[in-house]
């Protein structure tokens, strides 16, 4: 069976058992789009959502499995319409997007029937996109995103909002290395995007060693700053992101400039980092970062 016929199949099957489970709900098979219904009493709304999140996940499914993973989509299509629906009643959605920096595969691991809205950083990172709602984040969808207008050109960058948001952090310095920190702040994690402003020493010289341990904490040293230096770095890494409630990700990576490679450590107690060759002490580095250092307290 080749894609095309196995999409029409798939889209079919959605048109013949949608009725069945959403009553009212329209399935339009030629533009591959069905128009879903929420509300309460005088207070209806619709809107019509395209198909092609819901073909492609059943495209993956044996077909004996395709109609619990429709019904599924379906009802939480629904559910995004009444979330939408509720947000509205907090203010501009708009100016509340934030984004948070989290482990790659974070959302597979943790979404539900319908695809968050992310943005690939990485090989060891994504960007998830989340709505301000009082004091809480909740995870915005491709969906919810289309059905709040969100996808403008006009709209401002949920990226650009966090970054303005966390824009006043000032590392601390922690035993050799430094730490970017602000409790209960799970925004904290995009300062790796803005390393320009926040993490400037990454675009120089061998860039910076980093870990975010979690979304709230951000720590790094110079990337040659020795094994003695790293080593503690690590430590701590692993000591923060252990049973922390905003976990982000256990490891150590290198960081120079827009390159980012994930650094070997040992399982050992204490943990030790396998540093490249390139990161090894040398006295010219060991003399450049001197210099960096003072340049950077002035």
């Amino acid at each position: 069976m080749t894609g095309t016929t196995n999409d029409t199949t798939i889209v079919k099957a959605i048109a013949d058992l949608a009725p069945m489970w959403l009553p009212g709900c329209v399935v339009d098979t030629a533009e591959r789009t069905v128009e879903v219904g929420w509300g309460r009493g005088a207070l209806q709304m619709s809107a019509v959502v395209g198909l092609g999140e819901i073909v492609d996940r059943c495209r993956q499914l044996p077909q004996q499995l395709w109609a619990d993973q429709i019904e599924a989509w379906l009802r939480a299509v629904v559910a995004e319409g009444e979330l939408a629906t509720e947000e509205h009643r907090f203010g501009d959605v708009a100016v509340r997007q934030r984004a948070m920096l989290l482990q790659r595969g974070w959302s597979a691991r943790t979404s539900g029937p319908v695809a968050d809205a992310l943005i690939p950083f990485g090989d060891h990172f994504e960007v998830v996109v989340f709505i301000g709602t009082g004091t809480d984040y909740r995870r915005l969808t491709v969906i919810r995103r289309s059905m709040l207008g969100l996808g403008d050109p006009d709209v401002p960058s949920p990226v650009q909002l966090t970054l303005d948001q966390i824009s006043d952090l000032r590392p601390t310095e922690h035993d050799g290395f430094s730490v970017l920190s602000r409790d209960d702040d799970p925004l904290v994690s995009m300062a790796v995007v803005d390393r320009e402003k926040l993490l400037p020493q990454a675009s120089i010289g061998l860039g910076v060693l980093l870990g975010v341990p979690r979304l709230s904490t951000v720590a790094f040293c110079p990337a040659d700053a020795g094994q003695a230096t790293a080593d503690r770095l690590a430590r701590f890494v692993a000591d923060t992101y252990r049973d922390a409630p905003d976990q982000c990700s256990p490891d150590l990576f290198w960081l120079q400039g827009d390159r980012m490679v994930q650094v070997p450590v040992t399982l050992a107690k204490p943990p030790t980092v396998v540093l490249p060759a390139a990161l090894l002490p040398s006295p010219r580095r060991t003399w450049f970062r001197h210099l960096v250092q003072q340049l950077f307290r002035r």
